[in-house]
């Protein structure tokens, strides 16, 4: 008996029960929003169930090792998003939970096709700083056991800093995304200067927070080296090379408006989507001079 409780205990997985929830939860939000026409959200989740079917493919053995905690906080914080869009409706009706004349705004009361986004301006300040969260734990868990099966002995300082950066780098690239929507291809409706500043300084926080949290959650942190040794891995530099000019334009950005109230961009929203573009341009040219540099390096080694 003792035997065979010892092999269930070997045959489990944690990582299993949250990677299957994200994946029945978007497929459930996708059926549900095309039965209702809201297609926009229904490609939406679509497109979190195939992400899900991605991390099950890569997680679901658990020879990597992930704790569970950390994917269920990136279950909800996704959630957070996929839900408070699905609650709206495909015209400018009211959504599924407005009962007993509920006004767009009571509770889960909302309309439009943006759901909660659209009657809460401070859900969208949620969702980003949870989703920038969920996304350092996960780039801070993920660092650390490539930095374990590859010998790299990063520390946990530079772990840290990799994580911050290019968590940060994420959500700037992501505003330019919602940039574009907005200004190019009208199809997103988030835009504008207050909203891409205050997301930016969502983003900074979350990323923050999530870093704080792998930091001291993460039991591989306990037994790795706290100096380092040797050099940095080529994954690692390169990483940091494109992430920094996005981390400081995002740093900067986010100053400005708690500080200055947007005074050095004069609240411009077409400016600032164009100085985060550039610095996602900068990144690109550093990261091809740096590979450049390391080619001719090896000719001359050879």
């Amino acid at each position: 008996m003792e035997g065979d409780n010892a092999t269930v205990e070997k045959t489990r997985v944690p990582e299993r029960a949250p990677l299957m929830a994200w994946l029945i939860s978007c497929i459930l939000l996708t059926v549900w929003n095309l039965a209702r026409g809201l297609n926009l959200w229904a490609g939406y989740n679509f497109g979190g169930a195939i992400m899900a079917l991605i991390a099950i493919s890569i997680l679901w053995s658990g020879r990597v090792r992930m704790p569970a905690l950390p994917l269920w906080i990136a279950y909800f914080a996704t959630m957070l998003h996929f839900v408070g869009g699905s609650l709206g409706a495909a015209d400018s009706g009211p959504g599924p939970f407005c009962f007993d004349g509920m006004q767009p705004g009571e509770w889960l009361c909302a309309d439009g096709v943006n759901g909660m986004y659209h009657v809460h301006p401070w859900w969208d300040k949620v969702v980003h700083s949870m989703n920038s969260t969920a996304i350092a734990i996960a780039w801070a868990l993920g660092w650390r056991r490539m930095s374990e099966h590859n010998g790299w002995n990063l520390s946990p300082r530079t772990v840290a800093y990799t994580t911050f950066s290019l968590s940060v780098a994420i959500g700037v690239a992501y505003e330019v995304y919602e940039f574009f929507g907005k200004t190019m291809f009208q199809t997103i409706d988030q835009g504008g200067y207050v909203n891409t500043a205050s997301d930016l300084v969502s983003d900074m926080l979350g990323a923050g927070l999530g870093v704080i949290f792998a930091h001291f959650y993460d039991p591989m942190n306990k037994t790795s080296s706290s100096t380092g040794e040797g050099g940095l891995p080529t994954q690692v530099t390169l990483t940091n090379i494109a992430s920094f000019p996005l981390l400081v334009i995002g740093a900067v950005l986010s100053l400005d408006f708690l500080l200055l109230g947007g005074g050095m961009v004069n609240e411009d929203y077409d400016l600032i989507g164009q100085l985060m573009l550039g610095s996602i341009f900068v990144g690109a040219a550093l990261i091809a001079g740096r590979m450049v540099q390391q080619s001719q390096a090896n000719k001359a080694k050879a």
